[in-house]
């Protein structure tokens, strides 16, 4: 695990202690986890979609083209984790509330 995993599992822990502290119930503090978590995700997918067009010019077109199918691949792999993570965990969209 790294420390940023061990980080992200003990800021999960505590959240849903300080959340249960509150009255907030299991099922709503798992909801409101799966949101912040996939929501982390999310964001990561968005710093990686704009490398599109960044790779190093110096290293040719056949580099450039790698390069951004690999940034694409990355991007979709992230959305996925994202929806599969909120899925698991039985997230719901906000329009489905």
């Amino acid at each position: 695990m790294t420390q940023y995993q061990t980080a992200g599992v003990n800021a999960r822990l505590r959240l849903f202690a300080l959340l249960e502290a509150q009255g907030v119930p299991a099922s709503e503090a798992d909801d409101l986890v799966a949101a912040l978590e996939a929501g982390a995700v999310a964001g990561a997918q968005c710093q990686v979609v704009e490398l599109v067009g960044m790779a190093p010019a110096s290293r040719g077109e056949l580099f450039e083209d790698g390069w951004d199918e690999g940034v694409r691949t990355v991007s979709e792999a992230l959305v996925g984790i994202a929806d599969r993570e909120w899925s698991r965990r039985g997230g719901r969209s906000a329009g489905g509330r």
